[in-house]
């Protein structure tokens, strides 16, 4: 199944078999990672399967293994990680694994010195994989709880539906789309103090995700720059992208 059939079928899977995943399936996914196209080319990235016993996550949802995922920490960093690793959810989907975007867990001391690096990269964020009990996948969009096209976007652009289908950090939706000429802005929703305290990075990781979806969506005309871009209260703006 190709990897843009799964944007309207995918789902934040939270309960897992004990099985773990096979050495060659491993290396299918480890084949893959090499394969994702960043946002920011010049941003270092690199993440690492690692055994549950590596984490430390107050969720108790069980799954033998998952991804640790570091960065660079430079400007888009965080954007930058959603969109390179939603790549890697559609595909660990499409191949029957199930995952899940994680950002209540970290390394413990026997994972950190488990990935023990010399570069300088920062943890971000994890997530699980496995194979999933029960249904693992949505019938069609028809099963998301998401905003309409018209809250997230000043025009109601149906080539926007795969950003309008991302999941997010507990469903807050962060993305804003103003379309100018072929262009069409990215906007970050500027949230409460509190609310930013707690989602954010994670709201910067959201737009990533969002992002992929559209490359995904138009692989070949999708294109990501900055530009003079208005302010708008309320929110920050990340970029612009052009689809085709």
């Amino acid at each position: 199944m190709e990897l843009r059939e799964m944007i309207d079928k995918r789902k934040s899977v939270r309960s897992y078999t004990s099985e773990m995943v096979d050495i060659a399936t491993l290396q299918k996914i480890k084949d893959f990672m090499a394969t994702m196209r960043p946002l920011y080319p010049e941003i270092r990235v690199r993440a690492e399967i690692v055994e549950r016993e590596s984490v430390s996550c107050f969720l108790p949802w069980v799954t033998p293994q998952m991804i640790v995922i570091f960065s660079e920490e430079k400007e888009g960093y965080a954007e930058n990680v959603g969109f390179l690793f939603q790549q890697l959810d559609l595909y660990l989907q499409s191949i029957g694994l199930g995952t899940c975007w994680l950002g209540m867990g970290r390394l413990n001391a026997q994972g950190k010195m488990e990935v023990a690096s010399s570069d300088d990269l920062k943890f971000v964020i994890l997530m699980t994989v496995g194979y999933p009990k029960g249904e693992a996948r949505r019938n069609g969009a028809m099963d998301f709880k998401r905003k309409s096209l018209a809250e997230i976007s000043d025009q109601v652009d149906e080539r926007l539906e795969p950003a309008r289908l991302a999941p997010s950090s507990v469903n807050s939706q962060p993305w804003y789309f103003v379309h100018e000429g072929s262009s069409i802005h990215v906007y970050c929703v500027q949230q409460g103090f509190f609310r930013t305290k707690a989602l954010g990075e994670m709201n910067r990781i959201d737009i990533g995700i969002a992002l992929a979806h559209l490359y995904v969506s138009y692989p070949e005309t999708f294109r990501f720059f900055h530009a003079q871009a208005a302010s708008m209260k309320g929110y920050h703006y990340l970029g612009s992208i052009e689809i085709g």
